[in-house]
C-alpha cells in the first residue's frame, strides 16, 4: 500500500513539475560573436547564415552573406555579446525600434549597413536538400563609432549624455 502511495505521489509531482516548466527560447543570433576589438571604434564580428535560397549560385551567396551580416549586427544591436566589451546591447529599446524608424531601417538593411564595414572575408558552404545548415560564415570589421553616430543623427539612439 505504501508503494502505491509513493508511486501516486511521484506521478503527481512529475506532472505538476512538467506542466509548470517554461519553454526555453533560443537566441536567433547565437552563432554570432565578437572576434576582435583591438582598435578604438572598430570591432571584428563573425556572423553565420543558415539560410540559402534555391536559386542562382551568385544570388544565393549574396543572400547568405547579407543574412550573416544581419545576424551579427542584430546581436550587437539588441542582445550584446556577454563576456566582451560589447556585453550590453547597443539599442536598449529592442527590435521594436525598427518599426518606430521603419524608413531608416528598410534603407539600412537594404544595403546602407555596408558603408560601416571596412573589411570582410566570407566562406560559403553547400547545402543540400531542405535541411538547415550553415551556408555562409563572414568575419567583418565594423566601424562602430561611425555607426553609432549615424544612429544618433537619425534619432535611433540618443547621444551619450543626453
Amino acid at each position: 500500500m505504501r508503494k502505491i502511495k509513493l508511486l501516486v505521489l511521484l506521478v503527481i509531482s512529475l506532472s505538476v513539475t512538467s506542466s509548470c516548466s517554461k519553454k526555453l527560447l533560443t537566441n536567433p543570433y547565437s552563432n554570432s560573436s565578437v572576434v576582435e576589438h583591438n582598435a578604438q571604434g572598430l570591432v571584428t564580428l563573425r556572423g553565420v547564415s543558415d539560410e540559402f535560397p534555391n536559386n542562382k549560385k551568385d544570388e544565393g551567396h549574396q543572400v547568405a552573406l547579407k543574412n550573416a551580416h544581419r545576424k551579427a549586427l542584430e546581436q550587437l544591436f539588441y542582445m550584446g555579446f556577454p563576456g566582451t566589451d560589447f556585453k550590453n546591447p547597443m539599442i536598449r529599446k529592442g527590435k521594436s525600434i525598427e518599426s518606430e524608424n521603419k524608413a531608416f531601417f528598410d534603407k539600412f538593411w537594404n544595403g546602407d549597413y555596408k558603408q560601416f564595414i571596412t573589411s570582410s572575408s566570407s566562406t560559403f558552404y553547400t547545402c543540400s536538400g531542405n535541411e538547415k545548415c550553415v551556408s555562409a560564415v563572414v568575419e567583418f570589421k565594423l566601424n562602430y563609432n561611425a555607426l553609432r553616430t549615424e544612429f544618433e543623427r537619425n534619432k535611433v539612439l540618443n547621444k551619450i549624455g543626453f
